[in-house]
């Protein structure tokens, strides 16, 4: 264990400026960092490789996708019949034409509260940045409480960065566009996997904390309908496929990782604690540092 030096009328300057620093340099950074990487281990579309990015901070929202021998994955695409279908499935919804005036507006209030939890995630981030700066400026005063003050600020900015935050994000994703997001869904390769084009289809995830964030990895396998002939589609359906014949040709296999972390610069305001102990503050009424004279 370090000795801990005496206190000094020095330090509180010293630890405020710090503080601010710190602050500064956390606010202006990366708060929520989301990644993912999928990549087609089988079947027509492999080995093409997806990559995503998605960095948020106090200002914006940064989205970078990038795919990677997209060669497979283009001619799967033009290939596969994106209408086919499970044919004891093929239950849809009448369309209503009327009512595309109402979608457009509640896809519009969807985004409106999109924004609205986002915003509320980084005044809260924004709170606990300023309310621990000024627990610092308190520490200058004569105070009781200021050490349980500052404990609290530190504590709540923590609470902010690494709870309230990141809820809000998740929040942002499962609110508004649902039936827009339904309407791509279909007609995307992989999507609605379990209900539209895909059958006999193999599922995991798992689930792990890593450091400052959470990682998801999740398997897929299944059978393509849009790569089977419309007059195989029914049989197949029902029965896998035989090993070596043309509809085995429509087996994918999709692997994919998923990570939430809090961005890379928070690990500053860790140090704070380490700060406090190497830098102590006098004691309350005292113009003298509070150690004892024996000691000396």
């Amino acid at each position: 264990m370090l000795p801990r030096p005496s206190p000094h009328r020095a330090f509180g300057i010293i630890r405020l400026s710090v503080t601010v620093l710190l602050a500064i340099h956390v606010f202006i950074s990366a708060w929520l960092v989301a990644t993912a990487e999928g990549v087609y281990t089988e079947g027509k579309p492999a080995p093409t490789e997806a990559h995503s990015l998605i960095a948020i901070d106090k200002d914006q929202t940064i989205i970078d996708v990038e795919i990677k021998q997209a060669t497979a994955f283009f001619f799967y695409a033009l290939e596969r019949d994106s209408d086919a279908s499970v044919p004891v499935n093929d239950t849809t919804p009448p369309d209503e034409s009327g009512s595309g005036d109402e979608s457009e507006a509640e896809d519009e209030q969807g985004r409106d509260e999109d924004r609205a939890w986002l915003s509320i995630g980084r005044q809260s981030i924004k709170f606990g940045l300023v309310f621990l700066v000024l627990s610092e400026v308190l520490m200058l005063s004569s105070f009781v409480w200021r050490h349980h003050v500052r404990s609290l600020a530190f504590l709540c900015t923590l609470v902010a960065f690494s709870v309230v935050f990141p809820a809000c994000y998740m929040l942002e994703l499962s609110g508004g566009g649902d039936d827009e997001e339904d309407s791509t869904a279909t007609n995307t390769p992989g999507a609605n996997i379990e209900t539209v084009s895909f059958v006999h289809t193999n599922a995991s995830s798992d689930f792990s904390l890593i450091w400052l964030g959470v990682q998801l990895e999740a398997d897929f396998s299944g059978y393509d309908l849009g790569l089977v002939e419309p007059n195989n589609r029914t049989s197949v359906a029902q029965q896998v496929p035989a090993n070596g014949s043309k509809d085995a040709n429509s087996f994918i296999a999709f692997e994919s990782t998923f990570e939430i972390e809090l961005g890379k610069n928070l690990n500053a305001l860790l140090l704070l604690p380490f700060m406090w102990y190497l830098l102590p503050a006098l004691s309350i009424g005292k113009n003298t540092p509070n150690i004892n004279e024996e000691d000396e």
